[in-house]
């Protein structure tokens, strides 16, 4: 530290750390909130228990979460929820857009834009959404009204949004990848994949890696930074319909043609599981504890322990009106959205959700004033895309070549012979251009580089060689013996 001040205000942060630290390890006793799964009787399928059932059983409140949407007309739909999991956008194929607060049914707005829609996505509020229509990508507000016309977003079949870098991502049915910073609205980068349609595509929420699947069966991990994938992986012997990613970052289920259901890890690239399933096996989805949900043709099959290689059955299924479109877990409930060819199904899915909600990352009830507060804290504490690796702890670690590379440069300064300096004075008028004038601003320049090197030399000895004296290079002499 430079001075006693910073010294005070450094252990003076410590101390409110360390604080902070043992109160929340004495609040955790408090969550007494648990995760609890469906029991069946004896010999009792849970699978067999129908949403009807389940919904009987609960209380009014959770069984409410349990209801269906008949929209033949504008189907199939894509969904989305917002980081919370309280607001709800519909996007259906043939032009329809809603979006509504699904615990209390409350219609934000609703509109038909007269065009095909490949996909929606929530941004960093619920106040803006994106729609990948039939050409282009456009921004709404939660009253329907037109925002931006985001012409570079051409012919979008996948959105998501990254929240800690405000980044917009969009793959293309040509094959590109496209990061729109919507903070300030200008494109970060776009490259092609040079792999053909990118229709399946998800993000790591552990490093903000984008996953994009494809018909050859492989896996492609994208950074925005490098425009070569950064992994290309073979998942499955036929093409990737369904993949999708925990919230850790550590497991990643896919699907595909081969009817296979696999388990990931990322960290390693390492298969750890795979199941075989029905044949249409298509859109996967994993909750926050766990729960995946295949869509195989028009019913859902729910399992869970499935990374932990001990699921046998399925935990629960239900069938639906029409082929399943989009899969979704909402955050911090025990429930599936299920867009589908007839409209929307929200599910009942006990143990999916986490039980305690962390409000200060997440709050499903805050105020139009704790959302204000927090979009401003999110701009601060924004990350930049230089940032996005595939191991974030490495902007943590220090770059040792680098600084050893750079105190071999400062060493040098102990024994390498300083450069002749050479300086030309600068003719001037008026009386001052004389030889005494110029020789008097050479030897000042002079004298001043020449200190700057001497001050440099002593703080690399004392780098170097600490409190030790520096013994002269000098040569000795006979009379040396009598200085003090």
């Amino acid at each position: 530290m430079r001075s006693e001040f910073f010294k005070e205000k450094f252990a003076m942060k410590k101390k409110k750390l360390v604080q902070r630290s043992e109160k929340t390890a004495r609040a955790e006793i408090l969550n007494k909130e648990e995760e609890g799964y469906i029991e069946g009787d004896d010999g009792e399928p849970t699978y067999a228990i129908r949403q009807k059932e389940i919904a009987d059983a609960v209380d009014m409140a959770n069984a409410s979460k349990y209801f269906e949407l008949h929209l033949e007309n504008f189907g199939p739909y894509h969904i989305s929820y917002t980081d919370n999991g309280r607001h709800l956008l519909l996007g259906g194929k043939r032009g329809h857009i809603a979006s509504l607060d699904w615990q209390t049914k409350n219609l934000h707005c609703e509109t038909n834009v007269m065009e095909t829609i490949r996909d929606v996505q929530w941004m960093h509020t619920e106040n803006i959404y994106a729609v990948a229509q039939k050409h282009y990508t456009y921004v709404y507000d939660n009253q329907g009204t037109e925002l931006h016309c985001v012409k570079q977003l051409h012919e979008i079949r996948r959105l998501t949004f990254l929240p800690r870098h405000f980044l917009l991502v969009g793959s293309s049915a040509t094959g590109w990848l496209h990061w729109l910073d919507v903070s300030i609205g200008k494109m970060v980068t776009s490259f092609p994949s040079r792999m053909g349609s990118l229709d399946v595509m998800c993000q790591n929420p552990g490093n903000a890696i984008i996953h994009t699947g494809h018909d050859n069966g492989t896996v492609c991990l994208w950074s925005p930074n490098v425009k070569e994938p950064l992994v290309k992986m073979l998942a499955h012997q036929a093409s990737i319909k369904g993949m999708d990613i925990d919230q850790t970052g550590k497991y990643m289920i896919t699907t595909g043609l081969d009817r296979k259901c696999r388990v990931w890890d990322v960290r390693m690239y390492k298969q750890l599981h795979a199941y075989s399933l029905a044949f249409g096996l298509s859109h996967v989805a994993v909750s926050q504890r766990m729960a995946v949900a295949c869509a195989i043709g028009n019913t859902v099959q729910i399992f869970k322990d499935m990374h932990l290689g001990i699921c046998h059955e399925p935990y629960l299924a239900h069938r639906l009106g029409g082929p399943v479109t989009d899969l979704a877990f909402v955050p911090y409930e025990d429930v599936l959205g299920i867009g589908h060819a007839n409209g929307f199904t929200s599910m009942l899915v006990p143990g999916s959700g986490e039980a305690n909600v962390d409000a200060i990352r997440a709050n499903p009830y805050e105020t139009k004033k704790q959302r204000r507060e927090r979009e401003v804290k999110q701009l601060l504490d924004k990350l930049q895309p230089e940032l996005i690796a595939l191991d974030p702890n490495d902007i943590t670690r220090v770059n040792e070549d680098l600084l050893e590379q750079e105190m071999e440069e400062r060493k040098k300064i102990l024994y390498v012979r300083p450069v002749q300096i050479e300086y030309t004075p600068k003719h001037k008028m008026r009386g001052r251009g004389t030889g005494s004038h110029k020789e008097l601003r050479k030897s000042m320049v002079i004298e001043g580089i020449r200190k700057e090197r001497i001050s440099e030399k002593k703080e690399v000895e004392k780098e170097v060689f600490g409190d030790e004296k520096v013994e002269s290079s000098k040569p000795k002499q006979l009379l040396d013996r009598f200085r003090k």
